[in-house]
């Protein structure tokens, strides 16, 4: 007898159980014993615990249609690790939790095929359409772009709990659990054995180091407010304490309200000034091209014997001396 990758508990208060822990189609079972069992539940709330790294994709696409069609609720947990169809499949529950030492991996559609190249072919298509669906799942679950997906599907991406949240994959973590299950990965190529035992390992170790971090703070605050209720039967002094200090507050603020506007009038001088020196600039350039007219009858060319150089000599008049005044004035200013 085949051993089955799937197992299901009818509870007497109506909610199912479903556990996916293994490879999907494993053992030469198919997806269609689980489909049937699954559609006498489909009136009953169900939770959906998976810990598959995938399996064959025909059936994954079966098992996520029929789940997404239930009317009832279903809630998935991920307690370990929902790789390849175990992601997709997990998507089809309208509620998706993930353990906080799980993994979530997504990647294309793959497989083989046999035979002359049309066959093969044939097979590329279908898989290549097959990938282009799943990817708008993740998109219809993520609200991510679809070439953000897609190039994280061609790329073979592992997320932790954290990430996947970000990301839109999941709704929840939930606190780590102890993963009690062998996982071969050795047919996807960004990850190891070894990586996911460490990975599992180092969520589950950073889980107590949080949880030590929070107690610590927790006793911190509850210190803090022992020590303040106590100081409040006193007297007053440390009301005035707190009222000098929020005083000194008010006053600061006031200060720093007090620089902006006056940075605020200085920009304004500035551009006001700035305007004044364009406008001056202008008027010494108008100037100059009149007093080079005035004094055009005074210019004398000299080569010094050099031909390559060329020496103007102006004689002054009278109309020159007061420009040549003029534009002293202005350049002075």
């Amino acid at each position: 007898m085949n051993e089955k990758w799937y197992n299901i508990n009818s509870k007497a208060s109506k909610v199912v159980d479903v556990y996916i822990f293994d490879e999907i189609g494993m053992g030469g079972v198919n997806a269609q014993g689980f489909i049937e069992e699954i559609k006498s539940f489909k009136d009953s709330p169900m939770n959906l615990h998976i810990n598959c790294v995938g399996g064959d994709v025909f059936d994954g696409m079966a098992i996520y249609n029929i789940i997404k069609k239930r009317t009832a609720t279903t809630t998935v947990y991920i307690e370990g690790i929902a790789a390849s169809m175990g992601s997709v499949i997990a998507l089809a529950a309208d509620n998706v939790v993930m353990a906080e030492n799980s993994l979530f991996m997504i990647h294309n559609a793959w497989g083989g095929a046999m035979g002359e190249a049309k066959e093969m072919k044939k097979t590329a298509n279908l898989l290549d359409k097959i990938s282009g669906e799943i990817a708008d799942i993740y998109v219809k679950k993520t609200k991510l772009p679809y070439d953000k997906v897609k190039e994280m599907m061609d790329e073979e991406t592992w997320l932790n709990a954290e990430e996947a949240l970000e990301l839109g994959f999941i709704d929840s973590i939930s606190d780590a659990i102890k993963v009690a299950a062998k996982y071969d990965v050795s047919k996807f190529r960004n990850i190891t054995n070894e990586e996911v035992k460490n990975k599992l390992s180092n969520n589950l170790k950073s889980k107590k180091m949080t949880d030590e971090l929070k107690n610590w703070f927790n006793g911190k605050v509850e210190d803090i407010i022992a020590r303040v209720k106590s100081d409040e039967s006193n007297d007053s002094v440390d009301s005035k304490k707190v009222d000098v200090s929020i005083s000194d507050e008010a006053e600061i603020l006031n200060k720093f309200s007090d620089l902006e506007s006056s940075a605020t009038e200085l920009n304004g001088s500035i551009a006001e000034l700035t305007g004044e020196k364009e406008t001056l600039t202008q008027e010494v350039e108008r100037l100059n091209a009149l007093l080079s007219k005035a004094s055009a009858k005074g210019t004398e060319i000299s080569t010094d014997g050099d031909p390559a150089v060329v020496v103007e000599n102006k004689v002054e008049g009278n109309d020159t001396k007061f420009w040549n005044g003029i534009v002293s004035k202005m350049n002075l200013k």
